[in-house]
């Protein structure tokens, strides 16, 4: 039903902007691993950017909340301490702070706690799966700081709005701050789940950044580990 309104839409790129009827766009087909169904994505010629699926960038925030904490009361990432802990280390932080892990897993993360066992003060915003650390809040408005960096790990692929995320990371961050967002989806990868719905591949990591008022600063990958640090600018 739904894919049967979609030949009469105009869609618009997440990134750039572009907009074009739907028979226009380059599309890459998946399935969703967790019962989401056909997934059906479209690759920016502006941009390099591949977005979607659309039904899910329809959806209101309130159903995508409900959705995502589904997902989580019955399903646990793996443990991507150490990944989260490499991208830190990419902005090069020091003692002094603040930084935020941003979407930072729920009880199968020990980041936060590791990191500020070193020392580093270190917050996390997770909205989604149940934490348990005195350090780390699930409400956005419960932020106010400004932070030295902001980083995260598998989490910049489920951004729906990511010029409107940068620009919020942008008011978060202090003058000269910095951000690292790790991700595998800077390549086509990871395509069969609903919830990815962004993979910046080709120039579209720095289109974002020029809108959002950042420049890439460098980007590190090792094997399907790749990670993008921001500058604000």
């Amino acid at each position: 039903m739904y894919d049967a309104t979609l030949p009469n839409r105009i869609l618009r790129c997440i990134i750039c902007d572009l907009e074009q009827s739907w028979g226009m766009w380059k599309k890459r087909v998946d399935k969703c691993m967790f019962g989401g169904g056909k997934l059906e994505r479209y690759e920016c010629p502006k941009c390099g950017c591949i977005f979607g699926p659309q039904k899910y960038l329809d959806l209101d925030e309130e159903f995508v909340d409900h959705d995502y904490r589904l997902l989580y009361s019955r399903y646990a990432e793996s443990d991507s301490t150490e990944n989260e802990i490499q991208t830190f280390r990419s902005m090069e932080p020091e003692r002094i702070g603040p930084y935020l892990d941003w979407g930072c897993g729920g009880i199968w993360s020990r980041t936060v706690s590791r990191l500020r066992d070193e020392h580093y003060d270190v917050w996390g915003y997770e909205p989604s799966a149940e934490t348990s650390s005195d350090f780390i809040v699930n409400h956005r408005q419960l932020i106010s700081a400004r932070f030295n960096g902001i980083f995260s790990n598998n989490v910049i692929e489920h951004f729906r709005t990511p010029v409107a995320q940068f620009q919020d990371f942008h008011n978060l961050l202090k003058d000269g701050g910095v951000m690292a967002h790790s991700s595998p989806c800077y390549e086509w990868s990871y395509a069969f789940t609903r919830f990815h719905t962004l993979f910046l591949l080709n120039n579209s990591p720095h289109i974002l950044a020029e809108r959002t008022g950042f420049r890439v600063k460098r980007r590190h990958q090792n094997g399907e580990y790749i990670c993008y640090v921001f500058e604000r600018v």
